[in-house]
Formats: structure tokens, sequence, C-alpha cells
């Protein structure tokens, strides 16, 4: 069994990698009237931020199973805004000449427009529109504000906003019989605040791009429930949990398993096992350098341990093939468990990485074959699965696409890429699939989503689990810190805890953790293909 656990990047990156493709083409044909419209700012070096942010928003449409379609907003064709059901702007580019067309219609829109960051000043005061805007909306853009707000209060929670990307667009309520602020920004150290999101009317404006940096504890969590009254789509308020066992390989020590699922039984909380059914050891690493595999269906004591864990209320989750990859450090150890299995990375001597891209030999193939070996262990050993967990959390978009297709259920974080185009699996069209893009973004989801840019219906992972012993620059996370991301998560009105956990860590920890959860009302559930 291998302890050693990379530094799990908490999916707020965005940075380049290998292997650029040619941009996708955005489509042409018009928005129709149930179709989201997302719009961003392409031109210059940093278009592929407002491009990347437009997926994420996409993702977080499919909570509500819109269609959407994305465009540069340079590409604007008069009259689109009307005829789609919602509009978002991603001004990512300061100072970006946004096109008459879109300025017009932006101006007399009468459907729910959302702008985010920069560029308001374009249907401003000082505008060829004049006071037109702050007459219909009630409040008025002021300017870039880069003092520092660190914190968004919402429902009365707080939340972080990460001071590398500390600019605010500022804006002043002129008439509160329109415009409301229900989120504010402001500096702990005063007591000076300003709004973060504003509304009036249908017209709203989030003073930066909350797709940046995001976290677990972040106002990105903000920006995911007023969502729901952006779109005037009012789900009911629902807080459920899950509770995963995690890396569970042939070598676990069944006795810590059983002793995990006892006590998730003995408090009636169903919970996932996430099995990866090949152990690899290809170098020796613990094994006096001696290489070593072992299968499940040739483990009986292991396939015994998971039928227990089955009959106390468990849920197999396949976490991959053998989590690990060739018989090279990528990037640790070589080993089940610590490495990437999908993705080829690797570290310096302060464990950043320095490479992180899809594996040179990838290809649908490729992943179909470790896919149908994954199934085959599971088959053999008289076990199916409920839903797929990529390792690590990091794949390539045709590995993704893939998943989608194989698995009507996944529990993950996600990468996603700038130029990536039309990657839709299940139930969907395949068009203009890349390997990579030219950078990435993680994303986690305190909903399920009920498709993906890839197709995939993904259920949230989103407190992250205990963390006794970091690595490379990541801190020590004990229950009292999930719980708290828990709590965060309520403002959400359907907002999930998910969570998951090592069971070779003392069981007083698994303890706490459960009694937080459920002391905040959450019931924890199980998985199951029409989750909402």
């Amino acid at each position: 069994m291998a302890l050693l656990k990379p530094l799990l990047a908490s999916l707020i990156l965005l940075f380049p990698v290998a292997g650029i493709s040619e941009s996708p083409r955005w489509g042409e044909s018009p928005a129709s009237s149930e179709t989201v419209l997302i719009l961003f700012d392409s031109s210059g070096p940093y278009g592929w931020i407002g491009e990347v942010h437009a997926k994420m928003l996409a993702n977080l449409l499919g909570h509500f199973q819109l269609e959407y379609r994305i465009m540069p907003v340079e590409s604007y064709r008069r009259g689109s805004l009307a005829r789609a059901r919602a509009t978002f702007y991603f001004g990512t580019v300061f100072d970006n000449p946004l096109p008459v067309s879109f300025l017009h219609d932006v101006i007399s829109a009468r459907k729910p427009v959302c702008w985010f960051k920069y560029n308001l000043w374009q249907v401003g005061r000082d505008s060829r529109f004049g006071s037109q805007f702050e007459t219909r909306t009630g409040f008025r853009f002021e300017f870039m504000d880069t003092s520092g707000y660190e914190i968004i209060s919402y429902k009365g929670e707080t939340f972080g906003k990460n001071q590398l990307d500390a600019e605010l667009g500022r804006a002043t309520i002129l008439d509160p019989t329109l415009a409301a602020a229900p989120a504010m920004a402001c500096q702990p150290s005063t007591s000076n605040c300003i709004p973060y999101i504003v509304q009036g009317g249908h017209w709203w404006y989030v003073a930066d791009a909350p797709f940046a940096y995001l976290a677990e504890e972040d106002r990105y969590l903000v920006f995911a429930d007023v969502l729901h009254d952006m779109l005037q789509i009012a789900h009911p308020e629902s807080h459920r949990a899950i509770l995963r066992l995690e890396d569970i390989d042939p070598t676990y020590p069944t006795e810590l398993l059983q002793r995990a699922a006892d006590y998730l039984h003995s408090e009636g909380v169903p919970f996932l096992v996430s099995v990866v059914p090949v152990y690899k050891d290809p170098l020796g690493f613990y094994n006096a350098g001696a290489p070593k595999t072992v299968t499940m269906s040739r483990t009986p004591e292991f396939i015994r341990a998971l039928k227990y864990l089955v009959a106390q209320g468990g849920q197999i989750v396949l976490q991959g093939y053998t989590h690990q990859y060739d018989a090279v450090a990528n990037p640790y150890t070589g080993v089940t468990g610590d490495d990437y299995e999908f993705f080829r990375v690797t570290v310096d001597e302060q464990n950043n990485f320095v490479d992180y891209m899809p594996v040179p030999e990838d290809s649908r193939r490729r992943v179909q074959s470790r896919i149908r070996g994954a199934l085959g262990q599971l088959r053999r050993s008289g076990l199916s699965a409920i839903a797929w967990q990529t390792p690590h959390y990091a794949a390539s978009a045709v590995d993704y696409s893939v998943f989608a297709d194989e698995f009507p259920l996944t529990i993950q974080r996600v990468l996603y890429f700038d130029s990536a185009g039309g990657c839709i699996g299940r139930n969907g069209r395949r068009q203009d699939l890349f390997d990579s893009g030219t950078h990435i973004a993680g994303q986690f989801f305190p909903y399920v989503i009920q498709r993906d840019l890839y197709g995939q219906k993904v259920v949230p992972e989103n407190i992250g689990n205990i963390v006794l012993d970091p690595a490379g620059g990541s801190a020590t996370r004990l229950p009292a810190d999930l719980i708290r991301a828990a709590r965060k998560n309520l403002v959400v009105r359907d907002g999930w805890a998910s969570a998951f956990f090592h069971p070779f860590l003392d069981i007083s920890y698994l303890q706490e953790l459960v009694r937080g959860i459920k002391g905040l009302s959450y019931d924890y559930v199980p998985l199951s293909d029409d989750l909402q």
C-alpha cells in the first residue's frame, strides 16, 4: 500500500501546457430563445482567460440542464441577446473595444444580462449612451479598485478572494428601489465594503471573474448560488453529503477497510469505495527494488473485504486501472496511488510542476483499453462500479469524453482546456475534438452537473480531504477545516458537502468529520443515476 500522497492541486490551475492545438471554430448559428449566450474577450495574449472562464460557466449551466452557445464577443451579431434566454459577458481584457452592435443590444436588453469585471464603462455615463444605463439599472460603474478586498460577504457567511487577482470593479447604487447588492466585498482591517455583485432589474454586474483562483471557501460559491437568480430558476433548498474511502487497491490492509465500514454503517452513512483494481510498483520503490504487481481478481481476501464493505452500505467507484503510469516516477514513485495515470507529470526539487500534460501516447484507444482492463478485474471479482473517478483528477479532453461514454456517473474535479473545442461525449455530438489546449483550468462543483463540456455527469467533490503530512507547499487540513468548508457551502441553496478519507488515518478523524457534517444538517446519500 502506497502511503506517499502527492500534492493535489486545489484546482485553481491556469497555466500553459504542451501540445498546442488550433483554436476551435465557434458556431455561427444565432442563439435560440432557450439557449444561454456566453461571450468573452478573445483579443490579445490573454484572450484565452475569457475562453476558459466561459467554459467553466457553461459547466455550471449543466446543473440547470440549459443549452448554451459560447463565442468571442468580437464575433457578436446584432440581435443575439434578444434571442437568448440570458447573456453572460466576460470582460477579461482591459479596454477591449466591444462591437457597437453588442453595446446597443446590451443597453436595450430586456432579458437577463450578467457582465463580469472590465469594460462596463463602455456603456457608462461617459460613453455614447450617456445616462441610459444608470437610469435603467439604478447603479453606476465607477472605476477598477486595486486597494484589495479579501472578504466577500453573502447570506451571513464570509468567503475569500485571492489577492493575486485583487482588482474589483467598483459600482455605486444610485436608486435602491431599482438596484441592490446581494454580496459585498470587504476589507477585514476596516469597515470599508463595496458591492461585489450588483443587481439592477434583469441586469447583473460581478466585480471580478469568479472562476479565477477558485478554492473550496472562495467567492466562487457565492456566484454558484446567485446563478439561480440570474437564470430565474428556483431550485429548492437541499443539502446532501457524500463520503468516499480513497485509493483502495488490492494491497490495502482489509482490517482498516472493515473498521471504517463498520463505523459508517453504525452511523447510517452510505459511503463510496474508490477502488484501483491493479496495484503496481514497477520500480520496487516499496519492495526493496523488486517490481511488484497485485491484481484484485487474484486476491481473495481483498475481494471478500470489498463485498463486506458493499454489504455495510458501500458503493464501488472505479478509480482508474493502476493509478500510475508505465515504469517511471510520474512524478513521485511510479507506485499505484502515488502517481498519475492519464497525465505525464514531473516536479522540481520544491515539488512544483515542471511538466503537466497528457501522456505522450494518449488516445481514445488507450483509455478505452485501460477502462476495459479495470472493468474486467471488477467483473472477475463479482463486483461492479457505480461511477468513475479520474486518478488525481487529471486527464485529457479525449479521455474525459471516453469517461462520459463509458460511465453514467463520475465523482471528481475536472480539467478543462482553452482550445479543446466541442468535446461532448454521452448522448451528444462530437466535433473538433482535441487532445489538449494551450492552457488548463481545474474546476470543482458545489452541486451535481448533469452534463459538463465533455458530456460527463459530475457529482461533486468539493470540500477535500484530511491532510496531516502535507507535501510541497500544501496545507495541513483537519476535520474542522472540512466542516468549515461544508458550512460555507450551505449558502448554495442546493449545495453538497462531498469529501474523501484515507482509512489508514486514525478512525477518530473520520468520526469527527461525520459528526460535524451531520451537525450542519447535511443528509448523507448514496449515488444513483438520477441524482439532481
